[in-house]
């Protein structure tokens, strides 16, 4: 027969296997007859939170603390439950009873800088993650933890030296190829292959320094998905674009696209401009048919959700309801640029026969741009087609979490990597309702001139 023990701790193997279905099942199974056990109610918290299972999350780290209130460690999975619920006051003090109660905890201080960065308290996050790193100097999430805090605080030189640690993350594997990694060796006369990696935007952002390695001597390969080779056939110092498999021919060095701000010591005052990129020739035709039934009406392309395999999505995106309060404004016309993952919610919210859905149509990057290049504006939440629209000149209003991605930092509405961008900040964590209000406001501003 199968013990209560035996359950709970194939529940808390399953949780460390990243199986969370399958532990807070395990977990559950035992509540009737353990309800009053609070390492049970942690654990389920844990999985549930893992889950996105977000409020049920919470209540069991509650319930946690509750029933052993003096435990550092319940405090502290109380406040990840806060901080991903975007209670920051509350999360923060949470973690800091939890440090208080066991100062020399590495991972309940890894806790604290964490939700500390999250609610943009970088200087006292920067703080604790430099303890953490001082306590355990191997340890890879806290030396990652801390670039992004350096880098999100606009001190690059200092933040790229922990970039490499994405490597050594969970479920990250550095590309292997027979040449080394370059590092800013002499490339005259030699040839270099360039990998794309992370999302579509990463790559995008980072074409700018493919002109500088041409600069340098190099003859310059790119490896990257079809999606992108229209687009990048028109980056200046592109010799040839590759896509995954035997590449033909030898070459001396490789580098993943996104080391290459650092090995350039890219700072503030040093961003490169944009590099130029292809865009076909018109739009696809029913797109354009859609676009010049516009007529004299502004052409506001939205974008209301990124790739929802990146962790930090739920956070940054919103959905399709939050664009329909401004699809009535006089004078302007809407029109989805959402492609794969979210554009159903256009045809559920019953607004396809009124916003026009553009994102279907488009077969690769290169239709992308060549549609943002119709468009007077476009309003999104931040994914890759900001990057592109960024990259084209095209003015796009990128609508930002209170936490942002680093490139962004926390103040301020213009961005030295694209001067087209205005950047438009939640006041406060999960505040989306004042930055549409403010959206709204300025749009029909806009629309009156």
């Amino acid at each position: 027969m199968t013990s209560a023990l035996d359950v709970f701790q194939r529940g808390v193997a399953a949780l460390n296997d990243h199986q969370f279905e399958e532990a807070i099942g395990l977990f559950e199974s035992l509540l009737p007859a353990a309800a009053g056990e609070p390492g049970l109610w942690h654990n389920l918290g844990i999985a549930l939170r893992k889950s996105e299972k977000l409020e049920s999350a919470l209540a069991c780290a509650r319930r946690a603390v509750e029933l052993e209130p003096a435990s550092p460690t319940f405090k502290s999975a109380l406040g990840n439950c806060l901080s991903a619920l975007d209670h920051g006051p509350e999360a923060i003090a949470a973690q800091e009873a939890a440090l208080n109660a066991a100062p020399g905890d590495f991972n309940i201080r890894l806790n604290y800088a964490f939700t500390l960065r999250e609610f943009g308290r970088l200087d006292r996050a920067l703080e604790e993650i430099q303890k953490c790193c001082e306590m355990q100097p191997d340890h890879v999430e806290a030396a990652w933890e801390r670039g992004i805090i350096l880098r999100s605080m606009g001190r690059f030189p200092e933040g790229w030296g922990d970039f490499d640690m994405r490597w050594k993350r969970r479920n990250k594997k550095e590309p292997v190829y027979g040449a080394p990694r370059w590092r800013g060796e002499d490339l005259s006369g030699k040839t270099i292959l360039v990998s794309e990696e992370q999302g579509f935007g990463d790559t995008i952002l980072c074409a700018r320094y493919i002109p500088l390695l041409k600069a340098r001597g190099a003859r310059v390969l790119f490896g990257c998905r079809p999606a992108l080779h229209r687009l990048f056939s028109g980056v200046q110092g592109l010799d040839r674009i590759v896509s995954a498999g035997p590449l033909g021919e030898r070459f001396h060095y490789h580098s993943p696209i996104m080391s290459l701000p650092g090995i350039f010591g890219t700072t503030l005052d040093s961003v490169p401009p944009v590099p130029d990129l292809f865009a076909a020739p018109g739009p696809p035709p029913l797109a354009g048919a859609h676009l010049k039934s516009a007529a004299s009406r502004l052409k506001v392309g939205i974008v209301w959700s990124g790739n929802p395999e990146f962790p930090e999505n739920r956070k940054r995106a919103v959905t399709i309801e939050r664009f329909l309060a401004i699809a009535g404004t006089p004078g302007i016309q809407l029109f989805s640029l959402q492609k794969g993952p979210g554009e159903d919610q256009l045809a559920a919210s019953g607004a396809g026969a009124i916003i026009p859905a553009l994102g279907p149509l488009m077969g690769d990057f290169a239709d992308t741009a060549a549609t943002l290049k119709q468009l007077d504006l476009v309003i999104m939440t931040d994914s890759s087609v900001a990057h592109l629209a960024g990259s084209l000149g095209v003015p796009v209003w990128n609508l930002l979490h209170y936490r942002p991605y680093w490139l962004y930092g926390m103040t301020g509405e213009e961005t030295p990597w694209y001067r087209s961008m205005r950047l438009i900040r939640q006041p406060a964590p999960g505040d989306w309702d004042s930055a549409f209000a403010q959206v709204a406001r300025e749009l029909a501003a806009k629309c009156q001139r």
